[in-house]
């Protein structure tokens, strides 16, 4: 049995006066200390307003928290009473510690006052009580890596078995698990002779059954569906979706039409989940709620404390049209291949939530990828005539504007430490001197991109300072400038096979590349993900590129935002959303900005989706700190209010903003006044008349 080790998913353990939180899936440990020595008794989970993996108790009369957790006090419902940064005094009552770290934690402390110092100049939030009370501490993994391996044999059957449990790692089936902190990891899945499913892991009791046909084709449509609503996976003989109440939902046999029709009910529900949860956990004012509730037949937050099928009966009442225009495109879109290898990254595309789709051969020894993906933010690429968007795995080479998915990206990023924005490490293969001097311009004029800590730019290396280079997994990014051909870089003196390389950067950009051979080599080796660029990069839009990427950008958001994409054809191995620098914001903004004038500028906004961000969080709007009201993140809109220059300007420095200007990324190190954004507008402005007075003559004559 695979069990991958794991006794449970938090334990606590004293030492002394100190608690200490284990975080087992994680491999992490959070103390709180305590006035005296906690005597921990096992204690009910129903004690808190939020879901917990495990929770003690004991007598306590202070608690000290480290400063490098986020704090927040609650009261006896949940509220927010106020963050913890300063010192407070807090009457009488019962309250909420809610401490966000390397794990969750929550303390329940009934009836008392509190004296609390903050952390703003302080090695810890002290909080001390006046009187002795017992205080409940509640953990909860953060639960980013799956819980434990699946075994599957090449049968279909097995493998509806196996998807059966992956609703075992949501932490509840409330509309809350619309939030992405509830929805765990689910259980890898590899192929192997038997099925095996490992003792931690049960089907999850919520009154639904998804029934797919004994096909792959079924199972991988239905698969993400059935891990969001916690589904019995069972075989039939047409695909449905059957609920407790006893009513059945058809649902098209025909593969296309399925996929679209599962989509749309992923897509439908889960929005409406996340207009439920209003009034739930984390109350807030929404946007799309004021847009949307006032179409629907329910007031949202009345279907909270109904049963998962109740509650998908009043979901059906909704018309898909309502939600579709306020609902943030997948990040991830997935294309399987009907063949067992492709089960393995069904945990990987429930975990984003990614609708996935299937075309190509079903023969297991076909030369081609077992699957792709896409993204909003990559252009369709060149699939075939006939074929939509939806490209096709047997393509060769496979279309522009799409990733290939293989499990080893994403296990690597599973097992890696991504490295922290500021300390990144950039390594440039020129296949010149000329081009290598291009290269340094580009990265130190006017100044270093932030988020880069060191580079260096090598001009026609030799074979060991390229297989050095592309095997080092102290490299961040690896810019290869050199010619690739059959999966071997050419050096000044041979060539480098990748594939036998024993290592990898995290990620590596080949240039003049179409075939995804070599980046698969370098993902197996060990990376991240693989950029392939059919032609030689701009030394701007190189700069660009590498300046998102270090900044914690995802792969696919900063080939767009950077230019490239427009510029040349491009290809990505390993997820569109896995990014390369890990950041203290959760998500990045994204402001698009159309000059007006060379003082005001129209706007859309938005923030970016990653494998780290993903679908479901929410985020106030930019720019209006008189405006409470939130927004799902994930989908870019246009902003009523146009920005002036000095408002751009402020963005542009917010360390998590990205922000363009009539089609031209600005970098903070390349904008420094106010004046310096005038400039730039005046210019396109200029720009712009002078072309439209061009096509007016053109016309004219």
């Amino acid at each position: 049995m695979t069990d991958d080790a794991i006794d449970g998913r938090v334990g606590f353990e004293t030492d002394g006066r100190t608690l200490c939180i284990r975080d087992a899936l994680e491999g992490e440990e959070f103390p709180l200390r305590f006035d005296r020595e906690p005597q921990p008794q096992p204690a009910l989970h129903e004690l808190f307003p939020v879901p917990v993996d495990r929770a003690v108790s004991f007598e306590a009369e202070s608690v000290s928290i480290p400063s490098y957790a986020s704090v927040m006090l609650r009261d006896a419902d949940g509220d927010l009473v106020a963050r913890l940064d300063d010192s407070m005094e807090f009457p009488r009552g019962t309250y909420f510690l809610d401490i966000n770290g390397v794990t969750k934690a929550l303390v329940r402390i009934p009836d008392v006052a509190i004296s609390a110092t903050g952390a703003a100049d302080l090695e810890a939030v002290d909080l001390t009580f006046d009187r002795p009370t017992t205080v409940t501490v509640g953990a909860r993994s953060l639960h980013t890596r799956p819980e434990a391996t699946i075994t599957v044999p090449d049968d279909p059957a097995a493998l509806a078995e196996a998807v059966s449990v992956f609703g075992s790692s949501i932490k509840e089936f409330t509309p809350e698990r619309s939030w992405p902190t509830l929805r765990g990891y689910p259980p890898r899945i590899r192929v192997g002779n038997e099925l095996d499913v490992p003792s931690p892991l049960v089907a999850p009791d919520t009154g639904v059954e998804v029934v797919v046909r004994p096909t792959y084709e079924d199972i991988y449509r239905l698969s993400t569906l059935a891990y969001y609503l916690g589904a019995r996976v069972v075989v039939g003989d047409a695909p449905a979706l059957r609920l407790d109440t006893g009513y059945v939902e058809t649902l098209p046999s025909e593969g296309v039409a399925l996929e679209d029709r599962v989509e749309e009910l992923l897509r439908t529900w889960f929005f409406l989940d996340t207009l439920a949860r209003t009034e739930g956990y984390h109350e807030s004012d929404r946007y799309e709620y004021e847009q949307v509730g006032p179409k629907l037949p329910f007031y949202p937050p009345n279907l909270t404390d109904l049963s998962m099928s109740e509650r998908l009966m009043e979901y059906l009442e909704v018309d898909p049209k309502i939600v579709d225009p306020y609902m943030p495109e997948w990040p991830t879109e997935a294309v399987l291949r009907p063949v067992p290898e492709a089960a393995e990254l069904l945990p990987h595309l429930a975990h984003v939530l990614a609708p996935i789709r299937v075309r190509g051969s079903a023969d297991p020894t076909a030369d081609a990828p077992v699957a792709l993906a896409t993204s909003p933010w990559l252009g369709p690429g060149e699939a075939d005539v006939g074929t939509g968007d939806v490209p096709v795995p047997d393509e060769s080479p496979i279309p522009s504007g799409t990733a290939v998915l293989i499990p080893d990206s994403y296990e690597n990023r599973l097992t890696e430490t991504t490295t922290a924005r500021g300390d990144v490490r950039i390594v440039v293969l020129a296949d010149s001197a000329e081009r290598a001097g291009e290269f340094r311009r580009a990265l130190s004029d006017p100044a270093i991109p932030d988020g880069i800590d060191s580079w260096e730019v090598i001009g026609a290396p030799d074979a060991d300072t390229v297989t050095a280079v592309l095997s080092d997994p102290e490299v961040d990014i690896a810019y290869c400038g050199l010619p690739v051909e059959d999966g071997r870089v050419a050096a000044a003196n041979g060539a480098v096979s990748v594939a036998d390389l024993g290592g990898a950067p995290s990620q590596v950009v080949f240039e003049g590349v179409t075939e995804t051979a070599v980046g698969i080599s370098a993902v197996d080796n060990g990376g991240l993900s693989s950029i392939l660029v059919e032609s030689a990069l701009d030394p701007d839009l190189f700069r660009s590129l590498i300046g998102l990427l270090s900044s914690g950008v995802p792969t696919a958001a900063s080939i767009a935002l950077s230019g490239v994409g427009d510029a040349v054809r491009t290809r990505i191995v390993g997820d569109p959303g896995v990014e390369i620098a890990s950041h203290n914001q959760l998500l990045m903004q994204v402001v698009r900005a159309w000059s007006e004038s060379p003082a005001s500028h129209r706007i859309e906004r938005g923030s970016v989706l990653s494998l780290s961000a993903r679908i479901g969080t929410e985020q106030k709007q930019l720019f209006d700190e008189q405006q409470p009201i939130n927004e799902l993140s994930g989908r870019l809109r246009v902003d009523g209010s146009p920005l002036d220059s000095s408002e751009l300007l402020v963005a542009l420095n917010q360390g998590d903003s990205v922000v363009q200007l009539n089609g031209r990324l600005l970098l903070p190190e390349d904008v420094e006044t106010e004046a310096d954004i005038a400039r730039l507008a005046r210019q396109h402005l200029s720009d712009d008349a002078e072309s439209q007075e061009r096509v007016y003559e053109r016309r004219s004559e």
